[in-house]
């Protein structure tokens, strides 16, 4: 019989359907925002979908072969997906599309302090009756960005009283023992983009393993010894582009996703690599935006 195994992800800000304003965080009133009033818009939505075809993108496309990995490795997986517009959910659950992150400085962000963060999280889950809880007694494995780490460090520390935990990717809020740190170098090795390192490395972390145990001092010790003859120092080359170019670029982009941020933007074009001055692209992201309107 497999050992059941509860993973954790994270959300994504690139959806299969167009995000309406008013399920974009940034147009509620108050600061903060009403939890109840988020909800209330989230409830209304006429057309839904399964998270697990919700979520787009690099980092996304990994979650089949993640659970894939997890069950060659012994393991009966069931997923769930942290969410800053939905709170902990399964992968199976419906949900409309939505904008709303934990992500700082992201116009759909969730304002605040990380404690003020938790504030809004707590009340996403006493609202869809997870309580923010995974399944007690199975190993945990959680694939989080350090914001969202930060925020979820209470469920990671209560979740590793229970049974075995580790945390791909996360931040310091996350014991050291709980961790493995995304490292950029191991890029080259795990392929993708830097966007989707976390959820590429714990693929990599999973094919590695040879028995269901999450974590052990074997499973350390065999990814330390293929890391350190993988890691490989990279050195950015990206094509300038003139001003034109860039505003196509940012004009196809926002075809797909048109409540993309400048930020993802940026990082969209980085990725595809391209290059673009950060405070260039910010006025000609502004000035296709104002030219699509």
């Amino acid at each position: 019989m497999s050992q059941k195994l509860t993973i954790v992800v994270t959300c994504t800000d690139r959806k299969s359907l167009s995000v309406p304003e008013q399920r974009m965080l940034r147009s509620l009133p108050g600061s903060p925002p009403a939890v109840s009033t988020w909800t209330q818009r989230i409830d209304s939505a006429v057309r839904v979908v399964p998270l697990r075809t919700l979520y787009q993108g690099d980092a996304w496309s990994q979650l089949p072969r993640l659970e894939e990995a997890s069950r060659v490795a012994g393991f009966e997986p069931t997923t769930y997906v942290a969410s800053a517009g939905l709170g902990l959910r399964p992968v199976s659950s419906v949900a409309p599309a939505y904008g709303a992150t934990f992500t700082p400085n992201q116009p759909d962000s969730i304002r605040g302090s990380v404690e003020q963060q938790r504030v809004w999280w707590d009340g996403l889950n006493e609202w869809n009756g997870s309580r923010g809880e995974v399944p007690e007694g199975n190993p945990t494995l959680f694939v989080l960005s350090q914001r969202y780490a930060d925020v979820l460090a209470p469920l990671v520390a209560k979740s590793a009283v229970a049974s075995s935990v580790l945390v791909i990717g996360g931040s310091n809020a996350v014991a050291p023992s709980l961790r493995l740190p995304a490292d950029a170098r191991l890029r080259s090795a795990v392929g993708g983009t830097l966007g989707a390192l976390n959820m590429r490395t714990a693929v990599a972390w999973m094919e590695r393993l040879t028995e269901p145990a999450i974590d052990s001092p074997r499973a350390r010790a065999s990814w330390n010894t293929w890391a350190e003859g993988a890691r490989r120092d990279e050195q950015y080359r990206r094509t300038p582009l003139g001003d034109d170019e860039v505003l196509e670029a940012v004009r196809l982009i926002r075809t797909e996703q048109p409540a993309i941020s400048r930020t993802r933007a940026l990082r969209m074009l980085r990725d595809n690599g391209f290059a673009c001055e950060q405070k260039r692209f910010a006025h000609l992201f502004e000035s296709a935006r104002g030219g699509a309107s």
